[in-house]
Protein backbone atom coordinates (compact mmCIF):
# COMPACT_ATOMS: atom_id res chain seq x y z
CA UNK A 1 0.00 0.00 0.00
CA UNK A 2 2.81 2.15 0.92
CA UNK A 3 4.53 1.65 -2.69
CA UNK A 4 1.01 2.13 -4.28
CA UNK A 5 0.98 5.68 -2.57
CA UNK A 6 4.06 6.68 -2.99
CA UNK A 7 3.60 6.27 -6.61
CA UNK A 8 0.31 8.41 -7.06
CA UNK A 9 2.39 10.99 -5.27
CA UNK A 10 5.25 11.36 -7.89
CA UNK A 11 2.54 10.72 -10.60
CA UNK A 12 0.72 13.97 -9.54
CA UNK A 13 3.78 16.14 -8.65
CA UNK A 14 4.89 15.47 -12.12
CA UNK A 15 1.79 16.15 -13.51
CA UNK A 16 1.63 19.62 -11.77
CA UNK A 17 5.06 20.51 -12.97
CA UNK A 18 3.94 19.76 -16.75
CA UNK A 19 0.56 21.80 -16.80
CA UNK A 20 2.69 24.88 -14.80
CA UNK A 21 5.26 24.52 -17.72
CA UNK A 22 2.88 24.67 -20.45
CA UNK A 23 0.46 27.34 -19.14
CA UNK A 24 3.96 30.13 -18.34
CA UNK A 25 2.84 33.27 -16.53
CA UNK A 26 -0.69 35.21 -16.84
CA UNK A 27 -0.18 38.27 -19.61
CA UNK A 28 -1.60 41.50 -18.95
CA UNK A 29 -5.50 41.87 -18.93
CA UNK A 30 -6.85 43.30 -22.49
CA UNK A 31 -8.79 46.29 -22.79
CA UNK A 32 -12.42 46.67 -22.03
CA UNK A 33 -14.86 45.25 -24.89
CA UNK A 34 -17.57 48.05 -26.30
CA UNK A 35 -21.23 47.71 -24.69
CA UNK A 36 -23.69 45.37 -27.31
CA UNK A 37 -27.12 46.56 -28.16
CA UNK A 38 -30.01 44.11 -26.83
CA UNK A 39 -31.14 41.91 -29.59
CA UNK A 40 -35.25 42.12 -30.34
CA UNK A 41 -37.66 39.97 -27.92
CA UNK A 42 -37.81 36.62 -29.28
CA UNK A 43 -41.38 36.98 -29.44
CA UNK A 44 -40.96 40.12 -31.56
CA UNK A 45 -41.67 37.69 -34.61
CA UNK A 46 -44.89 36.20 -33.56
CA UNK A 47 -46.14 39.82 -32.08
CA UNK A 48 -47.02 40.58 -35.81
CA UNK A 49 -50.11 38.51 -36.01
CA UNK A 50 -50.06 37.33 -32.23
CA UNK A 51 -50.53 40.73 -30.88
CA UNK A 52 -52.68 41.77 -28.00
CA UNK A 53 -55.68 43.08 -29.59
CA UNK A 54 -58.60 40.24 -30.64
CA UNK A 55 -58.11 40.91 -34.31
CA UNK A 56 -56.68 37.46 -35.04
CA UNK A 57 -58.79 35.84 -32.23
CA UNK A 58 -62.28 37.30 -33.83
CA UNK A 59 -61.93 35.76 -37.38
CA UNK A 60 -60.40 32.34 -35.47
CA UNK A 61 -64.20 32.21 -33.60
CA UNK A 62 -66.09 33.32 -36.81
CA UNK A 63 -64.06 30.26 -39.13
CA UNK A 64 -64.77 27.94 -36.21
CA UNK A 65 -68.60 29.01 -36.56
CA UNK A 66 -68.34 28.10 -40.52
CA UNK A 67 -69.47 25.10 -42.70
CA UNK A 68 -65.36 25.07 -44.14
CA UNK A 69 -64.82 24.27 -40.46
CA UNK A 70 -67.61 22.02 -39.33
CA UNK A 71 -68.52 20.17 -42.24
CA UNK A 72 -67.07 16.36 -42.35
CA UNK A 73 -66.61 15.76 -46.31
CA UNK A 74 -63.12 16.18 -45.90
CA UNK A 75 -62.93 12.96 -43.98
CA UNK A 76 -64.38 10.84 -46.72
CA UNK A 77 -63.74 12.59 -49.97
CA UNK A 78 -59.94 12.43 -49.78
CA UNK A 79 -59.77 10.84 -52.75
CA UNK A 80 -57.68 12.05 -55.79
CA UNK A 81 -60.95 12.97 -57.84
CA UNK A 82 -61.95 15.18 -54.89
CA UNK A 83 -59.03 16.05 -52.71
CA UNK A 84 -58.25 19.23 -54.97
CA UNK A 85 -61.33 20.70 -53.24
CA UNK A 86 -62.22 19.01 -50.11
CA UNK A 87 -59.20 18.64 -48.28
CA UNK A 88 -56.43 20.66 -47.19
CA UNK A 89 -53.84 18.82 -48.50
CA UNK A 90 -55.21 18.25 -51.29
CA UNK A 91 -55.56 21.96 -52.23
CA UNK A 92 -52.64 22.93 -51.24
CA UNK A 93 -50.76 20.14 -53.54
CA UNK A 94 -52.99 21.31 -56.59
CA UNK A 95 -51.80 24.86 -56.23
CA UNK A 96 -48.17 23.36 -56.88
CA UNK A 97 -49.07 21.29 -59.41
CA UNK A 98 -51.57 22.72 -61.49
CA UNK A 99 -53.28 19.73 -61.50
CA UNK A 100 -57.49 19.49 -60.88
CA UNK A 101 -57.10 16.18 -59.57
CA UNK A 102 -54.52 14.61 -56.55
CA UNK A 103 -51.95 12.31 -57.69
CA UNK A 104 -53.03 9.84 -54.65
CA UNK A 105 -55.51 10.07 -52.02
CA UNK A 106 -54.18 12.26 -48.89
CA UNK A 107 -53.95 9.45 -46.53
CA UNK A 108 -54.21 11.53 -43.38
CA UNK A 109 -56.60 14.30 -44.67
CA UNK A 110 -57.93 18.12 -42.55
CA UNK A 111 -60.47 19.87 -43.78
CA UNK A 112 -59.92 23.69 -45.04
CA UNK A 113 -58.81 25.96 -42.72
CA UNK A 114 -56.10 29.01 -42.15
CA UNK A 115 -52.91 27.70 -44.16
CA UNK A 116 -55.17 26.32 -47.55
CA UNK A 117 -55.89 30.17 -47.72
CA UNK A 118 -53.43 31.59 -46.25
CA UNK A 119 -49.48 31.63 -46.37
CA UNK A 120 -49.38 31.04 -42.75
CA UNK A 121 -45.74 30.91 -41.30
CA UNK A 122 -43.70 31.54 -44.35
CA UNK A 123 -42.23 34.76 -43.50
CA UNK A 124 -43.61 35.60 -40.01
CA UNK A 125 -44.47 39.06 -41.38
CA UNK A 126 -47.51 40.64 -42.45
CA UNK A 127 -47.05 38.90 -46.08
CA UNK A 128 -48.46 35.41 -44.07
CA UNK A 129 -51.90 36.88 -44.66
CA UNK A 130 -51.44 36.46 -47.90
CA UNK A 131 -53.76 34.87 -50.05
CA UNK A 132 -52.20 31.38 -51.67
CA UNK A 133 -54.28 31.73 -55.09
CA UNK A 134 -55.04 34.64 -56.61
CA UNK A 135 -55.20 34.15 -60.13
CA UNK A 136 -58.04 33.93 -62.77
CA UNK A 137 -59.94 30.85 -62.80
CA UNK A 138 -60.31 28.70 -65.85
CA UNK A 139 -63.68 26.33 -65.04
CA UNK A 140 -63.03 22.89 -65.56
CA UNK A 141 -66.94 22.89 -67.17
CA UNK A 142 -66.83 25.07 -70.00
CA UNK A 143 -63.43 26.17 -70.15
CA UNK A 144 -64.22 29.70 -69.64
CA UNK A 145 -61.77 31.87 -67.76
CA UNK A 146 -62.98 34.19 -65.04
CA UNK A 147 -61.36 36.99 -63.04
CA UNK A 148 -63.19 38.05 -59.41
CA UNK A 149 -60.28 39.87 -57.71
CA UNK A 150 -59.84 38.00 -54.29
CA UNK A 151 -62.58 36.44 -55.22
CA UNK A 152 -60.68 33.76 -57.42
CA UNK A 153 -59.65 31.96 -54.42
CA UNK A 154 -62.93 30.67 -54.19
CA UNK A 155 -63.91 30.22 -57.36
CA UNK A 156 -60.96 27.83 -57.28
CA UNK A 157 -63.00 25.41 -56.13
CA UNK A 158 -67.10 26.35 -55.56
CA UNK A 159 -67.25 25.63 -59.21
CA UNK A 160 -68.97 22.72 -61.56
CA UNK A 161 -67.23 19.89 -62.19
CA UNK A 162 -67.16 18.24 -65.63
CA UNK A 163 -70.58 17.85 -67.01
CA UNK A 164 -70.09 14.13 -68.84
CA UNK A 165 -71.38 13.34 -71.24
CA UNK A 166 -72.47 17.34 -71.73
CA UNK A 167 -76.13 17.55 -73.77
CA UNK A 168 -75.70 19.61 -76.99
CA UNK A 169 -78.58 22.07 -77.41
CA UNK A 170 -80.75 20.51 -80.37
CA UNK A 171 -77.68 17.52 -80.51
CA UNK A 172 -78.06 14.01 -80.27
CA UNK A 173 -79.23 11.60 -77.45
CA UNK A 174 -76.81 11.00 -74.80
CA UNK A 175 -75.46 7.93 -72.18
CA UNK A 176 -75.46 8.90 -68.25
CA UNK A 177 -74.70 5.97 -66.39
CA UNK A 178 -73.84 7.56 -62.95
CA UNK A 179 -77.05 8.91 -60.86
CA UNK A 180 -74.47 11.44 -59.97
CA UNK A 181 -73.90 13.06 -63.26
CA UNK A 182 -74.25 16.60 -63.41
CA UNK A 183 -72.60 19.82 -62.42
CA UNK A 184 -72.11 18.71 -58.65
CA UNK A 185 -73.01 20.76 -55.22
CA UNK A 186 -71.00 24.20 -55.24
CA UNK A 187 -71.08 25.80 -59.08
CA UNK A 188 -71.59 29.35 -57.59
CA UNK A 189 -69.11 30.75 -59.53
CA UNK A 190 -70.27 29.35 -62.70
CA UNK A 191 -73.94 31.05 -61.67
CA UNK A 192 -72.15 34.62 -61.07
CA UNK A 193 -70.33 34.32 -64.69
CA UNK A 194 -73.17 33.55 -66.13
CA UNK A 195 -72.06 30.20 -67.83
CA UNK A 196 -72.29 26.15 -68.03
CA UNK A 197 -76.16 25.49 -68.40
CA UNK A 198 -78.03 24.12 -71.39
CA UNK A 199 -78.81 27.56 -72.96
CA UNK A 200 -82.03 26.46 -74.83
CA UNK A 201 -83.80 29.30 -77.13
CA UNK A 202 -86.71 30.69 -75.33
CA UNK A 203 -89.03 34.04 -74.10
CA UNK A 204 -85.73 35.23 -71.78
CA UNK A 205 -82.54 36.32 -73.92
CA UNK A 206 -78.99 35.00 -71.73
CA UNK A 207 -77.91 38.15 -70.80
CA UNK A 208 -74.31 39.47 -71.55
CA UNK A 209 -73.15 40.38 -68.37
CA UNK A 210 -74.13 40.68 -64.49
CA UNK A 211 -74.00 43.31 -62.22
CA UNK A 212 -73.32 41.23 -59.58
CA UNK A 213 -69.73 39.97 -61.35
CA UNK A 214 -69.11 43.73 -63.10
CA UNK A 215 -69.96 45.75 -60.34
CA UNK A 216 -68.52 43.92 -57.26
CA UNK A 217 -64.24 44.04 -57.40
CA UNK A 218 -63.82 41.23 -55.40
CA UNK A 219 -66.65 38.50 -56.45
CA UNK A 220 -68.03 35.95 -53.65
CA UNK A 221 -65.65 37.70 -50.93
CA UNK A 222 -67.68 41.36 -51.25
CA UNK A 223 -70.49 39.71 -49.64
CA UNK A 224 -69.82 36.73 -47.62
CA UNK A 225 -67.04 37.90 -45.82
CA UNK A 226 -68.85 41.46 -44.92
CA UNK A 227 -68.53 43.36 -42.12
CA UNK A 228 -69.29 40.21 -39.81
CA UNK A 229 -71.83 40.06 -37.35
CA UNK A 230 -70.19 38.85 -34.38
CA UNK A 231 -69.35 35.38 -35.10
CA UNK A 232 -72.24 34.54 -36.51
CA UNK A 233 -72.66 35.71 -39.85
CA UNK A 234 -70.29 37.82 -42.29
CA UNK A 235 -66.49 37.71 -41.99
CA UNK A 236 -64.88 34.07 -41.83
CA UNK A 237 -68.26 32.43 -41.30
CA UNK A 238 -68.30 33.24 -44.51
CA UNK A 239 -72.66 32.77 -43.92
CA UNK A 240 -75.34 35.57 -45.56
CA UNK A 241 -77.80 34.36 -42.50
CA UNK A 242 -77.57 33.94 -38.85
CA UNK A 243 -80.19 32.65 -35.87
CA UNK A 244 -80.85 35.01 -33.13
CA UNK A 245 -83.68 34.18 -30.78
CA UNK A 246 -85.29 31.54 -32.43
CA UNK A 247 -85.76 33.63 -35.36
CA UNK A 248 -83.45 33.63 -38.59
CA UNK A 249 -81.93 36.74 -40.18
CA UNK A 250 -80.24 37.66 -43.94
CA UNK A 251 -77.12 39.59 -43.17
CA UNK A 252 -77.63 42.20 -45.79
CA UNK A 253 -74.55 44.91 -45.37
CA UNK A 254 -72.99 44.45 -47.78
CA UNK A 255 -76.40 44.57 -50.42
CA UNK A 256 -77.29 47.81 -48.35
CA UNK A 257 -74.04 49.87 -49.64
CA UNK A 258 -75.36 52.86 -50.79
CA UNK A 259 -74.00 52.29 -54.66
CA UNK A 260 -76.06 48.99 -54.20
CA UNK A 261 -79.47 48.36 -52.57
CA UNK A 262 -79.50 51.21 -50.45
CA UNK A 263 -81.89 50.51 -47.67
CA UNK A 264 -82.23 47.13 -47.97
CA UNK A 265 -83.75 45.08 -45.14
CA UNK A 266 -83.61 41.40 -47.09
CA UNK A 267 -82.63 39.76 -50.13
CA UNK A 268 -85.31 39.21 -51.51
CA UNK A 269 -85.60 42.63 -53.27
CA UNK A 270 -88.43 43.52 -55.60
CA UNK A 271 -89.75 40.14 -55.40
CA UNK A 272 -87.16 38.42 -57.20
CA UNK A 273 -86.20 35.51 -55.13
CA UNK A 274 -89.67 34.54 -54.21
CA UNK A 275 -90.04 34.23 -58.28
CA UNK A 276 -86.86 32.61 -58.60
CA UNK A 277 -88.29 30.18 -55.84
CA UNK A 278 -91.39 29.49 -57.85
CA UNK A 279 -89.88 28.57 -60.94
CA UNK A 280 -87.35 26.15 -59.70
CA UNK A 281 -90.16 24.96 -57.85
CA UNK A 282 -92.53 24.27 -61.00
CA UNK A 283 -89.36 22.93 -62.77
CA UNK A 284 -88.38 20.52 -60.39
CA UNK A 285 -92.39 19.26 -60.44
CA UNK A 286 -92.22 19.25 -64.22
CA UNK A 287 -89.10 16.81 -63.88
CA UNK A 288 -90.61 14.23 -61.48
CA UNK A 289 -93.77 14.67 -63.61
CA UNK A 290 -92.08 13.20 -66.64
CA UNK A 291 -89.91 10.62 -64.60
CA UNK A 292 -86.86 12.87 -64.71
CA UNK A 293 -85.27 13.59 -61.57
CA UNK A 294 -85.07 11.36 -58.61
CA UNK A 295 -85.77 13.35 -55.04
CA UNK A 296 -85.76 10.02 -53.27
CA UNK A 297 -82.32 10.70 -51.37
CA UNK A 298 -83.83 14.17 -50.30
CA UNK A 299 -85.53 12.60 -47.17
CA UNK A 300 -86.35 15.86 -45.33
CA UNK A 301 -87.97 17.86 -48.09
CA UNK A 302 -85.32 20.65 -47.90
CA UNK A 303 -82.00 18.89 -49.12
CA UNK A 304 -82.21 19.59 -52.84
CA UNK A 305 -78.40 18.80 -52.38
CA UNK A 306 -79.13 14.81 -52.57
CA UNK A 307 -81.83 15.05 -55.57
CA UNK A 308 -80.24 13.77 -58.77
CA UNK A 309 -80.80 12.39 -62.53
CA UNK A 310 -83.71 9.45 -62.60
CA UNK A 311 -81.34 6.48 -63.19
CA UNK A 312 -82.98 3.50 -61.57
CA UNK A 313 -80.46 0.86 -60.64
CA UNK A 314 -78.12 3.41 -61.60
CA UNK A 315 -77.56 1.66 -64.46
CA UNK A 316 -76.95 3.21 -68.38
CA UNK A 317 -79.61 5.11 -69.71
CA UNK A 318 -80.40 6.99 -72.67
CA UNK A 319 -81.61 10.63 -72.46
CA UNK A 320 -82.58 12.88 -75.06
CA UNK A 321 -80.91 16.28 -75.61
CA UNK A 322 -83.30 18.48 -74.03
CA UNK A 323 -84.39 15.60 -71.29
CA UNK A 324 -80.24 15.68 -70.20
CA UNK A 325 -80.26 19.58 -70.59
CA UNK A 326 -83.82 20.27 -68.51
CA UNK A 327 -81.83 18.26 -65.48
CA UNK A 328 -78.94 19.75 -66.09
CA UNK A 329 -79.98 23.04 -65.79
CA UNK A 330 -82.18 22.58 -62.62
CA UNK A 331 -79.01 21.29 -60.66
CA UNK A 332 -77.33 24.15 -61.55
CA UNK A 333 -80.13 26.66 -60.49
CA UNK A 334 -81.12 24.83 -57.38
CA UNK A 335 -77.87 23.50 -56.12
CA UNK A 336 -76.84 27.28 -56.81
CA UNK A 337 -78.84 27.93 -53.39
CA UNK A 338 -78.57 31.88 -53.85
CA UNK A 339 -82.35 31.76 -55.35
CA UNK A 340 -81.38 34.40 -58.27
CA UNK A 341 -79.51 36.08 -56.11
CA UNK A 342 -75.92 35.27 -57.29
CA UNK A 343 -77.18 36.06 -61.29
CA UNK A 344 -80.91 36.75 -61.40
CA UNK A 345 -81.19 37.10 -65.06
CA UNK A 346 -79.27 34.48 -66.01
CA UNK A 347 -81.22 32.00 -63.65
CA UNK A 348 -84.66 33.56 -64.63
CA UNK A 349 -83.61 32.59 -68.62
CA UNK A 350 -82.57 29.17 -67.86
CA UNK A 351 -85.58 28.09 -65.73
CA UNK A 352 -87.81 29.75 -67.92
CA UNK A 353 -86.49 28.73 -70.94
CA UNK A 354 -86.28 24.90 -69.94
CA UNK A 355 -90.29 25.19 -68.72
CA UNK A 356 -90.84 26.72 -72.18
CA UNK A 357 -89.46 23.75 -73.86
CA UNK A 358 -90.91 20.68 -71.47
CA UNK A 359 -94.38 22.12 -72.54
Amino acid sequence: MKRISSILSLSLALFFVLLTSCTGPEGPAGPPGKDGKDGAPGTAVCGVCHESSSFLLAKQLQFHNSLHFTGEAFATANRTTCATCHTHEGFRESLTTNLDTALAPIPHPTGVNCRTCHNIHTKYDTTDYALTYTAPVKFRHGGQTVDFGTGNLCAKCHQARIVSPMPAVGGDSITISNFRWGPHYSMNANILAGVGGYEIQGPNPYPTSNPHKTQIKDGCISCHMARPYGTFAGGHTFKMTYESGGQEFEHVVSCAQSNCHPGATKFDIDGKVKEIKDLISQLRQKLIDKGLLDVSRNTTGNDVLNEYIMLPGNKPKKFSSLEAGAVLNYLLVAKDRSYGIHNYKYTKALLVNTLNALQ
